[in-house]
């Protein structure tokens, strides 16, 4: 009777432990604001894409469809996800109109993802405003990208500028035409699945 006691005891005690680290939330880790840069040709070669990973602070030149190194692409002003039609990846994004500095944690869900080559997570321009007496864009002020990566974690960023550049990289302006865009912006990622930044 003593043995089945302790072991029931045992039994207990470990199921215990198990459920309260289940329970436990995910610790976030400090995160900072980085700024960052992707340059896309204006006419960019057909199924060219310039992407960025979140978790290596890189550009990524080319990318891959089969990969997971990237988490967002732009060709032009063309945004797509790494995800579904678009990306092996997990990742979705939601546009929120609300300003970068006041984002602390990332929705639990509503985010989209590249459905079909043709329904992208993030429309047209919804992000941008196009000039069309100096055919430059601009990103609007106060929208904020908050992505799940590809890999399962979360970033928040916001675009500050799209510059238009020559081959070389030196703004260029109207009436000469650039031939690349050179994406700024700030993002904050969290590296460890919390929602927290």
């Amino acid at each position: 009777m003593k043995k089945v006691t302790i072991s029931l005891l045992s039994a207990m005690a470990l199921f215990a432990a198990s459920c309260d680290k289940g329970d436990d939330p995910i610790t976030p880790q400090p995160t900072s604001t980085k700024t960052a840069y992707i340059t896309t040709k204006v006419a960019p070669v057909p199924g060219q894409k310039v992407g960025f990973n979140f978790a290596t602070d890189t550009e990524v030149k080319t990318i891959d469809s089969t990969l997971k190194n990237w988490d967002f692409s732009i060709a032009f002003t063309t945004m797509r996800i790494n995800s579904n039609a678009s990306g092996v990846g997990n990742a979705g994004v939601q546009i929120l109109d609300i300003p970068f500095s006041t984002i602390t944690s990332a929705p639990e869900t509503g985010y989209a993802y590249d459905t079909t080559a043709t329904k992208l997570a993030v429309k047209g321009s919804s992000w941008y405003i196009y000039n069309a007496t100096t055919h430059s864009f601009a990103p609007i002020a106060g929208k904020t990208f908050v992505f799940k990566t590809a890999e399962g974690n979360y970033a928040k960023m916001e675009i500050l500028e799209a510059l238009p550049v020559n081959d070389s990289g030196a703004v260029v302006t109207p009436p000469t035409m650039p031939t690349q865009i050179k994406y700024k912006f700030n993002y904050n990622y969290q590296p460890n699945g919390s929602r927290n930044f």
